[in-house]
């Protein structure tokens, strides 16, 4: 891995993104390793006769934000986010298996504080036909 050079970006620029593909599958696994058994994740059956979510389950909110935590990680050169990263965020649009939802981040200013240089980048989570799952904003440190 390696870390994005702060005096190479510029505002506006867009960093790399990451994809997920969510399946029931994977949903089904999260709920295993989290705990999470809540009908709207994995009662595919009991959500078909639902219309709250047009008809199907939807992903964990933690799996939602998943490509953006891949993002972060790949840009910072890190197998976890840097102390001093921080992630706004609100959910917009649930997501469901069949979905591939991808991250975006936008850089909107550079700053440096406390020794540390920052990207403030806008923020959307994606899905298939490109309306926004999660939106928001991101304290990106680099190293």
């Amino acid at each position: 891995m390696s870390a994005l050079d702060f005096n190479s970006v510029n505002i506006g620029d867009v960093l790399p993104s990451k994809t997920l593909a969510v399946t029931q599958e994977l949903i089904n696994a999260y709920a295993d390793l989290s705990g999470d058994y809540n009908s709207i994740h994995v009662d595919v059956e009991g959500m078909k006769n639902n219309p709250m979510f047009g008809g199907s389950t939807i992903a964990h909110g933690t799996i939602n934000v998943e490509p953006l935590l891949q993002a972060i990680c790949a840009i910072q050169g890190t197998l976890w986010p840097l102390e001093g990263t921080k992630i706004d965020l609100q959910f917009r649009a649930p997501v469901k298996p069949g979905y591939v939802i991808s991250s975006e981040l936008t850089v909107k200013e550079k700053k440096t504080e406390g020794g540390k240089k920052i990207l403030v980048c806008d923020m959307k989570i994606k899905n298939n036909d490109g309306s926004p799952c999660v939106l928001g904003t991101v304290d990106l440190v680099l190293p």
